[in-house]
């Protein structure tokens, strides 16, 4: 109910909200119906993640998408931008900050914040930047790294994916061998030091 009113109060006039609670609904909507902007959370049940923001601007490749989301924003919001998104922003962020994102999104500008504006001008001038591994990853891996790093075994990602076994248990491995990595531990400390998780996150 927060964010709704305070969309409401950037879109400045009258406009029609709906809600959706997983990532199925919202490609249905977007799916059935045209759409200004999807306001929408990496983490939601079901279809999520970058698959979620590919996946509804296929259905509607004009549609303006802002992602608000947990995910550690130094490398997700990069991602979000390169796979269509016109914002990302942190759940961590303050009520001002989030308006102006809405309102940016809103108006058909693209929002990225201080942070973000910093980061990309000293690695434009850092020759000697270390590449990202994770960057090599498709959205689908990306998908599946983000729930191993959750703690979720095989089984669980293929239920979470709606995938079989067979099929989480070969993106795993693929995972694996891009990011040169040979466990669950290694994963998450190479993830810790890329910044695809803050200090905070473990496994459990």
């Amino acid at each position: 109910m927060g964010l709704e009113m305070l969309l409401r109060d950037g879109a400045g006039e009258p406009c029609l909200i709906e809600h959706a609670s997983n990532g199925n609904q919202v490609l249905h909507k977007v799916q059935a119906a045209e759409y200004d902007m999807l306001v929408m959370d990496m983490n939601m049940p079901g279809v999520n993640g970058l698959q979620l923001l590919e996946k509804s601007l296929e259905l509607q490749p004009s549609l303006r998408i802002l992602v608000i989301s947990v995910n550690p924003e130094d490398f997700f919001a990069t991602k979000c931008l390169q796979s269509g998104a016109m914002g990302f922003i942190s759940k961590k962020a303050d009520d001002d900050e989030l308006k102006k994102a809405l309102r940016n999104v809103t108006n058909g500008k693209v929002y990225v914040s201080e942070n973000q504006r910093n980061k990309i001008a000293r690695n434009y001038f850092r020759e000697d930047s270390l590449t990202n591994p994770f960057q090599s990853l498709s959205s689908r891996e990306l998908d599946v790294t983000l729930l191993l790093l959750k703690g979720m075994g095989v089984l669980e990602v293929a239920n979470a994916l709606d995938v079989s076994q067979s099929t989480a248990s070969t993106f795993k491995g693929r995972i694996f061998k891009k990011l040169d990595v040979a466990s669950l531990l290694e994963l998450n400390q190479l993830a810790r030091r890329f910044g695809l998780t803050d200090d905070n996150s473990a496994l459990h």
